[in-house]
């Protein structure tokens, strides 16, 4: 074990790091970071409010029902994917709307459950359509190019997965209970539907953490399962280069794997996971699932329900090697734990305001920061922050 006491001007810190770096006998490498991050003061990131796409008092184009997919590309344009409309909106980098493309249907260019986007290359972006079967593929203006088919015969709410050299791999559920797993299944994006099929299937990593048993409900004419709030669950990220991230959010432990299952790196942050407050509490048991859940004649056990937030729900790597680990923080507020490449923790940025749709991970590009989330009359938003940096 070896105490690093290193500069980090690259990452707008102005003191020495005083985390620990251990290689493991495998060679892989474990950052164990303090509670404190490297940004003081004068060198911290700040969060600046740029724009807002979703405004009421916008044209139409411009309010979203349901956004299932967040793309930028090389140019600020901003793709926006509304699963609902079953539409494609391309915006400029100033939120001017460009085009819409899409709609509900079978035929080239339609979808019937559009619910994820991701970049083929800087040219080529892919529409999914899981609930249709089929991938679509549109350039950057939005031109239609071909449909792929899909045979996986299975969707979700959105899509999770990437690209890894030919292949489209999904997260999926593999074998029988109770011996199901979560995997990646990868199929190729070219060829008829007679010979598309799974070419390759990566098993998830089954981080430890604990178990919740959700609320149930069964009665002679209808069954309602519900989740119990606050709990921490595994999480997963596949970045651009086929690397795996993932942990519990029961603690803040990150592990990076390769699809061979070879631990490449495990980031530790020490400190407390925050508390659930009464108000949070309150507002929960407000919700409409739970005025079902009890009309149907279901118990709440509210002592099964954790006194603290997970430590983190989400995460993401930025073109530059940042690790954006998104952690649970005061209601209509996103904040994120930031890491450089090296594994070390900076600190956190706060967006205000912003409750964030955890199923749509946010994309960061062109020197910002952009976040599906609600606003506090619970409307669909696009919202896009400069990320200022101290100078180096």
């Amino acid at each position: 074990m070896v105490m690093l006491l290193l500069g980090c001007s690259g990452s707008g810190a102005s003191e020495s790091w005083r985390g620990v770096v251990d290689t493991l006998p495998n060679g892989a490498v474990r950052v164990t970071n303090p509670s404190q991050g490297l940004w003081q003061e004068g060198s911290r990131w700040k969060l600046v409010s740029e724009l807002q796409l979703g405004e009421l008092d916008e044209p139409d184009v411009a309010i979203f029902s349901v956004i299932s997919g967040l793309a930028v590309d090389n140019e600020g344009r901003i793709y926006v994917l509304d699963r609902q409309a079953n539409e494609l909106r391309i915006f400029s980098r100033t939120g001017k709307h460009i085009r819409t493309v899409g709609r509900t249907g079978g035929g080239p260019g339609e979808y019937a459950n559009a619910n994820g986007l991701l970049w083929l290359s800087p040219d080529s972006l892919l529409v999914v359509d899981q609930r249709g079967e089929r991938y679509t593929v549109v350039t950057s203006e939005g031109d239609y190019v071909r449909s792929v088919p899909r045979q996986l015969h299975s969707y979700g709410w959105v899509f999770y997965g990437g690209v890894v050299g030919e292949l489209i791999y999904e997260h999926a559920s593999v074998g029988k209970r109770p011996e199901r797993r979560p995997a990646l299944l990868g199929t190729p994006l070219r060829g008829e539907r007679s010979v598309v099929t799974v070419r390759d299937t990566v098993f998830l990593p089954l981080p430890t953490g604990p178990t919740f048993e959700p609320f149930r409900i069964r009665t002679d004419d209808a069954s309602m399962i519900m989740g119990v709030p606050f709990t921490p669950s595994a999480v997963y990220h596949l970045d651009a280069t086929g690397r795996l991230w993932f942990g519990h959010g029961s603690e803040f432990r990150i592990f990076s794997t390769s699809f061979g299952g070879d631990t490449l790196m495990e980031l530790i942050v020490d400190g407390e996971a925050g508390r659930v407050t009464a108000a949070e509490l309150a507002e929960w048991e407000q919700g409409k699932s739970i005025e079902q859940f009890r009309e149907m004649g279901g118990q709440l056990d509210l002592d099964r329900i954790p006194e603290s937030k997970p430590f983190f729900d989400a995460l993401f790597l930025d073109p530059d090697g940042h690790l954006w680990v998104s952690v649970p923080a005061r209601p209509n507020e996103t904040t994120f734990a930031v890491l450089d490449s090296g594994g070390r923790y900076l600190g956190r940025l706060t967006a205000p305001g912003v409750r964030p749709d955890r199923f749509v991970t946010p994309v960061v590009r062109n020197g910002r920061l952009y976040v599906a989330g609600r606003d506090d009359l619970d409307v669909p938003k696009i919202y896009v922050y400069r990320i200022a940096k101290a100078p180096r």
